[in-house]
């Protein structure tokens, strides 16, 4: 079982590919004219057990989700509110990928930067996978270095899903990560 969580673990650690497209649109025109004059072409890789993608959280104050599937049995579904001020958007990347037997999945977030550091103040946030899999493995980071102090985050296994804790939460978060695994039957040696 351990070696299978490392397994995931450096699976989804050692892709570093990235892809394109927003989350929901705010209605507010100075931001659309915002968006407009700064957009940028993302980028975004697909091939068979991974979907790799960048893409904008907007900090608008709204519960914005962004999701994406990989295949007919592992999506990702991205939840959160970013507060306004500071910066408007902010580029991160979505990477999923599927072991190479098929039993093993993982969804990563993590902003687009080279410090590996987000300047949104998120209110709050959810990731959460969709399909018939068992609860596998999660973290959350404050930055590359640091993770993000358990009081501050929940984990549904039975939901699969991972959550800022409300009134708790510091604001601030660079990656989330969940991992997890079909559940196969296997005959003993």
């Amino acid at each position: 079982m351990a070696r299978f969580f490392t397994f995931c673990v450096l699976l989804s650690f050692m892709i570093c590919l990235t892809v394109s497209k927003s989350a929901k649109k705010n209605k507010d025109p100075e931001f659309e004219a915002f968006k407009k004059e700064n957009k940028k072409e993302k980028w975004s890789h697909v091939e068979e057990g991974l979907h790799a993608e960048a893409f904008d959280l907007i900090a608008s104050g709204e519960t914005l989700t962004f999701e994406r599937k990989l295949d007919d049995k592992f999506g990702c579904i991205f939840t959160y509110a970013a507060k306004p001020g500071g910066v408007p958007t902010e580029e991160w990347r979505l990477t999923m990928t599927m072991s190479p037997d098929a039993t093993a999945y993982s969804c990563q977030l993590r902003v687009e930067r080279n410090e590996q550091r987000s300047d949104l103040m998120f209110e709050h946030f959810q990731l959460k996978v969709d399909g018939h899999q068992r609860y596998g493995y999660s973290d959350c980071h404050r930055s590359e270095e640091v993770s993000l102090d358990k009081s501050e985050w929940t984990v549904d296994e039975t939901a699969l899903k991972v959550s800022s804790v409300p009134e708790k939460f510091g604001g601030k978060v660079s990656a989330v990560f969940l991992v997890t695994a079909i559940h196969v039957d296997h005959d003993e040696l």
